[in-house]
């Protein structure tokens, strides 16, 4: 699949994960991200890096629970109660220990399955692209920013595969195991990132990559003016609903502004592509399909219909489930349909039968 698509893809399970607390949705909404998971490819060390990051998002899902336990809990319904000393008040209401109720686990819950989903679509897509194919696909405007998101994206599989090799040499040369040597497995991971980086780098100065000419001013002046513009029309959108019609026009004056911006951008980097990578057309639908999936998303929740929203102190009740919010979460699980649909690559020819000579006829 092209980097745009997983891109969109990605951004719409963040989107529908945050816009709802159903745990009823949630649960649908990670069952579509696994789904998508088990089948899509995996590029150079993508299987480690999914999996550390499944492990993470796992053990992010158990720490909101220990926490919730760590900290006591408000409902009527207390499961247990955990030692604590006494907090003072003045410390905002902090809370160690104290009784724990199913309210607090339940809310817990429901807080790591977004993380979870949000972990997983992101383990999905670290190891299905490339960094180097993002790269090639990211707007001239952009370039500065996605050569350093390349770059993060690059570190968790160096870091996991420097990790691994030193495990293993450490193995072969007999070392004990366990928590205290866990310093002599982090230390030479991070020092071989960071010489990677500086070699990196040094290689990219002496070659003038990136360098680009300074934008104009306008255009700086008019990036610079968008943030508070859209600060301003968010603060009178949601805090002063008779100034909308105002908040409406300082966005649409935002927009703008970055408009002008991302023209002057892209025609300061003159960009060359030996082939474009092409967006098919059932990607673009995905795409579509991947807005439309984030705009009912939060429609949903704005108006209040679907029972996205789910409160357990407000009373320990079976969450609502309607079937529009329902499809939605589903629906996310679309690039596995592509993935299945897409017709197998032909299997490579082995070397003998390359090299092999030809039957006279």
């Amino acid at each position: 699949m092209h980097p745009a698509s997983w891109v969109g893809w990605v951004l719409a399970v963040m989107v529908v994960a945050l816009a709802t607390t159903n745990p009823f949705y949630l649960s649908l909404l990670l069952l579509a991200v696994v789904l998508v998971a088990v089948v899509a490819p995996r590029e150079g060390t993508g299987v480690v890096s999914f999996r550390a990051l499944a492990v993470f998002g796992v053990v992010m899902f158990a720490l909101s629970l220990g926490i919730a336990a760590i900290n006591g809990s408000y409902g009527d319904h207390i499961l247990f109660t955990l030692p604590g000393p006494r907090v003072p008040e003045w410390l905002g209401g902090l809370r160690l220990g104290g009784p724990v109720s199913a309210e607090g686990f339940a809310a817990a819950s429901i807080r790591g399955l977004a993380i979870l989903s949000i972990l997983f679509a992101y383990g999905v897509f670290n190891s299905a692209v490339s960094p180097h194919r993002l790269l090639r696909s990211t707007p001239a405007a952009l370039f500065q920013a996605s050569l350093v998101v390349t770059v993060g994206l690059t570190l968790l599989p160096s870091s996991v595969e420097d990790l691994r090799r030193v495990r293993e040499m450490r193995a072969l040369r007999g070392a004990p195991g366990g928590l205290r040597e866990l310093p002599a497995l982090v230390v030479p991971a991070i020092v071989g990132g960071l010489e990677r980086s500086l070699r990196l780098a040094e290689a990219m100065e002496a070659r003038g990559y990136g360098a680009s000419p300074p934008l104009p001013a306008r255009a700086r002046l008019a990036a610079a003016a968008s943030a508070p513009l859209l600060i301003a029309a968010a603060w009178l959108w949601f805090y002063e609903t008779d100034w909308r019609p105002a908040a409406l026009g300082l966005f649409a004056a935002a927009l703008a502004l970055l408009a002008f911006w991302w023209r002057a951008a892209s025609r300061a980097r003159p960009v060359t592509r030996f082939e474009r990578e092409r967006l098919p057309a059932a990607e673009r639908a995905g795409l579509v399909l991947a807005g439309a999936l984030a705009l009912g998303a939060l429609g949903l929740r704005l108006t209040g219909h679907g029972a996205m929203d789910y409160n357990p102190f407000a009373g320990l009740e079976v969450p609502g489930f309607e079937l529009l919010p329902a499809l939605i979460a589903v629906a996310s699980a679309w690039p596995a349909v592509l993935l299945i649909a897409r017709p197998a690559p032909a299997p490579a020819a082995s070397p003998e039968a390359r090299f092999a000579p030809e039957r006279a006829p």
